[in-house]
């Protein structure tokens, strides 16, 4: 039980920081090199409002989400998409490029001493179903379920969520029936890097940041979008909550050492037995 509750919050973390790369997988079918560095533009964003006004990190969420949100729909209407027109291989090379950039500009901007975001409640703990655990944990994963079932009812109930289904799933016939897919390709990119931003504040919460953190929630992040299926939404949630619980259950049978070797075979385990992910049908593919 102690190993399923807690491999459950850790999904948490995993489901929050990846649920931007769904968005732009399953909609955009674009490999955003620059993920990882995104979530901690969140986690660095938070930092400097936190430090600046003192509030709460879950209070700077609404400014760290709405900056992350026009900074990345600024991206995309002005650099990326005009890059995208010479094909995907220059996208890659240009989300490469901004991933250095911006681990250049947090590293020149707070140095490399690791940084957290001030909370009352990081540290305490509390019972849940009979385990202890961190209090912290428990808030990252609520607000991964909420942001969660807020972008699957925006995607599957709203008439802007159809235009993005159907773009993501044929943007010539899209655009042939009326559909502005430049402009809600940057829309949808921007809400993205919104929500990558919101996953930094919750990677603040509970762990420390540097500027060369992002590679590793960047693997995470395409682990649970491969495995819930490229697009679904709720299958990236169930995926993250997969992977945390196998990390945790690894880390205790085996040790930290096989952590990652562990995710990364059960990863490559799941591609072969079920290569469309766990979910059946993916929300925007």
């Amino acid at each position: 039980m102690s190993a399923l509750v807690q491999g459950l919050l850790i999904g948490g973390l995993y489901a929050v920081t990846g649920l931007g790369l769904t968005l732009v997988f399953g909609v955009l079918r674009m490999v955003n090199l620059a993920h990882g560095e995104m979530v901690l533009l969140g986690s660095y964003l938070s930092f400097v409002v936190c430090d600046v006004t003192g509030l709460d990190p879950l209070l700077t969420l609404p400014v760290v989400a709405l900056g992350g949100a026009v900074g990345g729909w600024a991206l995309h209407r002005f650099l990326l998409a005009r890059v995208g027109e010479f094909g995907p291989d220059q996208l890659l090379v240009a989300t490469f490029g901004i991933s250095l950039l911006l681990q250049a500009v947090f590293a020149q901007s707070y140095g490399y001493d690791p940084r957290s975001l001030p909370a009352s409640y990081s540290d305490a703990g509390l019972t849940l179903l009979g385990v202890r655990v961190q209090a912290a944990y428990v808030v990252v994963l609520a607000v991964a379920a909420a942001v969660t079932a807020a972008v699957w009812w925006a995607l599957e109930r709203t008439r802007w969520g159809a235009m993005v289904r159907a773009s993501g799933k044929d943007p010539v016939v899209a655009g042939a029936v009326g559909i502005d897919v430049r402009r809600l390709q940057a829309v949808v990119f921007g809400a993205a890097t919104g929500l990558a931003a919101v996953g930094g504040v919750m990677v603040g919460l509970v762990a420390s940041f540097t500027p060369v953190s992002g590679p590793s929630y960047l693997v995470f992040g395409f682990a649970v979008v491969v495995l819930g299926g490229i697009g679904s939404v709720s299958g990236t949630f169930v995926a993250a909550m997969a992977i945390g619980v196998v990390q945790t259950v690894s880390t205790q049978l085996f040790g930290g050492g096989y952590r990652d070797f562990i995710i990364y075979a059960a990863f490559l385990l799941v591609l072969a037995l079920r290569p469309q992910g766990l979910s059946r049908r993916a929300v925007a593919a």
